[in-house]
Parts: C-alpha cells; structure tokens; sequence
C-alpha cells in the first residue's frame, strides 16, 4: 500500500515538478483511495463516505478548506507538459503512433517557448480524426488538411502561432494537434495546407487526468483510484 510519501515522489518523478505536496498529511500513513479532479469545483461538497484518502487537484490554488480531513497532491505545469498537448509520449503508445520525438522551439521571447512532439501514426486525416475523436471524446474545432488522403506526420502542440506552424511544416508535419483554435493562426494553416484538430482545453486535460490514474494504477495495484469531472473516452 503505497503512503503519500511514495505518490509525492512518484508524481515528483513523472511530472517532473519539484512541490507535489499542497496539503500534507501523515507522511508515512496508507493511502487507499486516491480521488484525482482538474479542479476544486469537481468536488462534491463532502467526501465519499468511509475512510479518508488522498486527493490529487490539478489546480488546487483555489482548493481552500474542502474535504479538510484529506492530504492533497498537485500538479499543475508538470501534468499539462506531459498529459495534454504537449511532450506527451504516453499519448502516442497508446495510440500506436510511431516515433515520437520531443520538439521544443523558441520564438522571440521567452513567452513564445512552445513543447511537444512529433510523431508518425501512418493515417489519413479521415482515420486519423476518428482516432483522435474516439480517444478524446470529441473535439472543439477543425481546419482540413490540403490532402486529406495522404498518411500525415503530426505535432501536438500546447500553443498555436502562425510562426510555429511554419515551423512545423518545415518538418513534414501535416496535422497539427493542439488544445485551443487560435482564429489569428488559421489563415497561415490553410496557406500551409496544414490540417489542424483543435481538442478543446478541459477535453485534453481530461485526458491526462484519466491517463495519470492508469500509470497510478499500473505503480500501485492496491490503489483505488477514482477520477471526478469527466469520464474516460477512451
């Protein structure tokens, strides 16, 4: 059975974040029950009932005094570079994309730093979309590629510029994949040919909420995981 201390290294290691600890409780006590939500309004306003466990908030600055009888773990720019859009190489095993490789640019300024990766799932836009659709359940928004019929290399992005799709072209990158449409960088990727699927913010965090709870599941069998505010499309 795995104490807060093991899901606080744990998480430390695989989000690559330094604090994972928000509220803290007994070190060395059990935790069984581990409840994971993006947020403190997913939470119910009382806890299940039964023994106290664990809560993980993606977003927990706002958290307050709910469920006080409950230690919490975060996370927040660690989960979203590795669970959403962004260097997110869990995504692409489980879709079955192949080589995945990181890709980091810098425009100018550091505010304009962008990660993900690219990788090659050997698909036409058509397939592809229906991959993406019933791994995420749904998406925001769309622009078709210039040749839907050819096998597209993608990037997953966490940010959308015209300058960074220009980028991304320049590797042979046919589709790109990222969170939010940015109406200001549509035009470039129509110019490009670029098709774009636009996965929708809480709809990739979701994501990555439920995606966290089977690695969890995976490093602590005896773990009982439970996670609030979306189900899981895939």
């Amino acid at each position: 059975m795995p104490t807060l201390t093991d899901l606080a290294a744990w998480l430390g290691r695989r989000l690559q974040e330094d604090r994972t600890v928000w509220r803290p409780g007994t070190p060395g006590a059990p935790v069984r029950r581990l409840v994971l939500a993006l947020e403190p309004g997913d939470l119910p306003p009382t806890p299940p009932p039964g023994e106290a466990g664990a809560l993980f908030v993606h977003r927990a600055f706002r958290l307050g005094e709910r469920w006080p009888a409950w230690p919490v773990l975060t996370s927040h720019d660690g989960f979203d570079r590795a669970l959403t859009t962004g260097e997110n190489p869990a995504l692409a095993a489980r879709l079955g994309w192949a080589a995945p490789r990181p890709l980091h640019w810098k425009g100018p300024g550091d505010r304009s730093a962008a990660t993900g990766m690219v990788a090659d799932p050997g698909l036409p836009w058509p397939e592809l979309l229906a991959q993406l659709d019933h791994e995420f359940g749904g998406h925001e928004a769309l622009v078709p590629p210039a040749d839907p019929g050819a096998p597209a290399r993608v990037a997953v992005m966490n940010a959308m510029r015209p300058e960074l799709l220009r980028e991304v072209h320049g590797r042979g990158v046919g589709v790109y994949v990222t969170g939010q449409l940015r109406p200001g960088a549509v035009d470039t990727a129509r110019g490009l040919g670029l098709g774009v699927v636009a996965l929708g913010h809480r709809r990739s965090e979701v994501w990555g909420l439920h995606q966290l709870a089977r690695e969890l599941r995976a490093a602590f069998p005896e773990l009982d995981t439970t996670v609030l505010g979306g189900r899981d499309p895939g």
